[in-house]
């Protein structure tokens, strides 16, 4: 059996933009001869589904960065995700360095009205500049998730207090001095979560356990005789190529993903994990 875990934004779907049908036939044929193809991701499960259903496919998904599994014909499971306790610590944090943040739980994503994070996003949206078209389209949608599909509430500590059945699966940050990342990182320390880089401009604290890594090794488990396929692009996916058997990395990946693979697919915006599905496994 072949197992093939994907990342999906820059490696499966270049944001914004349609996802290459030549994806969708490779997921199909895969699954027609009995392989499993897993979607591995920073998003939240409700967001994979949606994807999923527009594209009439349904696969396994680990969602949050490990943070939760779904699989075929069974509930979401939450295995590794904040406290309450923890996410209030991390929003003091950045509060006081005034980072725009936004929590994701199972019930959606919550953050603090988008006019507290005009001069963030002005700043945001001048920093992409240099990507042209690209950084206009990443900032479009950007703004628009934070202002239509996200929960405001002007206090999220309080928020989830109210709310004591809520999980908290990540938390998300952009700021847009790349100097402040490491400087935000640093100050982060203190909490012993994990802090990584996960899209342009970004951010994410997650609890310690939950990696690719942890969830793809955990996976596997059930399926020893299995060959493993981890297909990424950023620094997210690093503990993914470092668990499968064959890590992939697409042409547009950070420099350090491609130096973790054995193969190099073609770019994300030519359909390199189908195009490497059918050229390499089927």
């Amino acid at each position: 059996m072949n197992i093939v875990f994907s990342d999906i934004d820059g490696t499966f779907q270049e944001l914004g933009k349609e996802i290459p049908p030549i994806n969708r036939e490779a997921i199909q044929a895969l699954q027609a001869k009995g392989d499993h193809f897993v979607f591995v991701t920073g998003r939240g499960y409700d967001l994979v589904k949606q994807m999923n259903d527009e594209l009439l496919i349904d696969c396994d998904v680990i969602f949050g960065n490990g943070a939760g599994i779904k699989k075929i014909g069974e509930p979401e499971r939450y295995t590794s995700t904040l406290t309450h306790q923890e996410t209030t610590e991390v929003i003091n944090i950045l509060e006081e360095q005034e980072i725009l943040h936004f929590i994701h739980t199972n019930h959606g994503v919550v953050i603090r009205p988008t006019k507290e994070y005009t001069k963030q996003l002005s700043a945001l949206r001048e920093s992409l500049e240099k990507l042209g078209e690209q950084g206009k389209r990443i900032m479009d949608y950007k703004e628009q998730y934070f202002e239509n599909d996200c929960v405001h509430t002007e206090d999220i500590a309080k928020y989830l207090s109210e709310r004591p059945e809520t999980i908290v699966v990540k938390i998300e940050l952009m700021e847009a001095d790349d100097a402040r990342h490491e400087a935000i990182r640093s100050s982060l320390q203190e909490t012993e979560l994990l802090v990584f880089h996960s899209f342009i401009k970004t951010l994410e604290i997650v609890h310690p356990d939950s990696t690719k890594g942890s969830a793809i090794t955990n996976y596997l488990s059930d399926y020893p005789l299995a060959t493993s396929y981890g297909i990424g692009d950023g620094e997210n996916d690093l503990a993914m190529l470092a668990v499968v058997d064959v890590p992939v990395a697409v042409e547009n990946a950070a420099t350090n993903v491609k130096e973790s693979s054995h193969v190099i697919a073609p770019s994300c915006s030519e359909g390199g994990v189908g195009r490497f599905i059918f050229e390499h496994i089927l």
